[in-house]
């Protein structure tokens, strides 16, 4: 029985991004897109880091069930900041198993991530308006609670993931990778 090969529509900041992810294409045979249908997977490359919240915000929800984001964040939060979005998977690039294991899913629009950090939906609503920039005051604003509320999310994050601002939240999120990456070398 021939195996069907995936039809896949990499979306990225810049094409030079598509070399993270050309071995797992390879493998898989995948076919690009020249116009996305109904059973297309999307790759979303989430380079530079936060670059994939706005394309996930402009898609709609069946194109995001079929969406698989390639990050190169690795805090807990963030990924499943980004898998909030309601997406098929989220995953690193360099795990070329996990990578063609998420194309095949994304094509069949099945979900495959598993929650890591523990906060609830709305904190990571809360996370991603953060990272956009929002203050207490625009977060509220956007979510239409009070500020009180956002402060109590906010809050809640900081006791969740044992830790004392947002500004050292935020860090942790973004330089998550960065820590590793000086940890191994």
């Amino acid at each position: 029985m021939k195996h069907r090969v995936p039809v896949v529509n990499v979306i990225a900041a810049h094409e030079s991004y598509l070399r993270l992810i050309r071995p797992a294409l390879e493998q898989v045979e995948a076919e690009l897109a020249r116009s996305p249908g109904p059973f297309t997977a999307h790759l979303v490359l989430d380079f530079p880091m936060t670059w994939a919240i706005g394309q996930l915000s402009e898609m709609n929800s069946l194109d995001r069930a079929r969406t698989l984001v390639v990050t190169q964040g690795s805090h807990a939060a963030y990924l499943d900041l980004v898998a909030s979005f309601h997406v098929s998977g989220v995953v690193g690039t360099a795990d070329l198993r996990t990578l063609v294991a998420g194309i095949y899913a994304a094509a069949s629009a099945l979900k495959t991530y598993q929650w890591r950090s523990g906060l609830t939906y709305m904190e990571l609503r809360v996370t991603r308006l953060l990272l956009l920039g929002h203050d207490t005051a625009g977060s509220a604003a956007n979510l239409r609670v009070s500020q009180k509320t956002i402060n109590a999310h906010i809050s809640n994050i900081l006791n969740k993931l044992d830790l004392d601002s947002r500004t050292q939240y935020l860090a942790a999120l973004i330089g998550h990778g960065e820590e590793r990456a000086a940890a191994r070398g």
